[in-house]
């Protein structure tokens, strides 16, 4: 099946998955003087590829120019990073869209054909939804997200 349309009018953010936040964040600042801001997150619960999961992860987040960078360590449980890490090592895992309706902008994206490979409602009430787009872009996501 051919996938879902989701118009988009720029990338807000890119996710690079690591295996440490804090060796990055040391690396970005001394190297390039970009300032890491660590969160570790709070447990959160997801469905991956069809099954509910339950996770923590340790994210980084900076500003560079007009663009989000998120650093993200998986501490423990099931996620799409820790998929990818597994399978491919650290490196850039998505392409992050911030959305106003994260319902609306799943349906017409499922609506149309297109997969899901994971939904997150956080516990600080950010949700998240990584698109099955790792094929056709040559291991990386789609992230679209509502704060």
């Amino acid at each position: 099946m051919e996938a879902g349309r989701y118009d988009i009018s720029q990338f807000n953010q890119i996710g690079i998955a690591v295996r440490s936040v804090e060796e990055t964040a040391q690396f970005l600042e001394k190297s390039f003087g970009i300032k890491v801001l660590i969160i570790p997150m709070p447990q959160a619960h997801a469905v991956l590829r069809g099954r509910e999961v339950s996770f923590t992860t340790k994210i980084g987040l900076a500003r560079v120019g007009n663009m989000d960078v998120e650093f993200m360590e998986m501490v423990e449980g099931e996620h799409v990073v820790k998929e990818f890490i597994d399978k491919h090592g650290p490196g850039i895992h998505h392409l992050g869209v911030y959305v106003d309706d994260l319902d609306a902008a799943v349906e017409k994206w499922t609506a149309s054909g297109g997969k899901l490979v994971q939904r997150t409602q956080h516990p600080s009430g950010i949700g998240t939804a990584f698109l099955d787009t790792e094929g056709a872009l040559g291991n990386i996501y789609i992230e679209l997200i509502k704060f």
